[in-house]
């Protein structure tokens, strides 16, 4: 019976995690004024990524991109009483 040393087992364990890592960005949607309180984001939103690029929603899933997380930010505005609002998005490729 052929029995395979336990470093090597785990070593062939890892090693398919390894050649699968993922990515992973953080977007930002163009900054609005919060008020009036701006449209939600929809498909036709364009989300700048560093690694994506500027794409839209549907455009980043075509190319592999799944989301991971969409919420509000609020950033300083040109009016200092009220910020802007931007749409942080999170998107990974397994």
């Amino acid at each position: 019976m052929n029995k395979i040393p336990f470093a090597a087992a785990l070593a062939a364990l890892a090693a398919p995690s390894l050649v699968l890592a993922g990515q992973a960005d953080i977007c930002y949607s163009a900054a609005t004024p919060s008020l009036p309180s701006p449209p939600p984001p929809d498909n036709t939103t364009v989300f700048h990524c560093p690694q994506a690029g500027s794409r839209t929603v549907p455009e980043l899933a075509g190319l592999g991109w799944q989301i991971v997380q969409m919420s509000p930010v609020t950033t300083p505005g040109a009016d200092p009483t009220f910020p802007d609002i931007t749409v942080q998005l999170i998107v990974q490729k397994p």
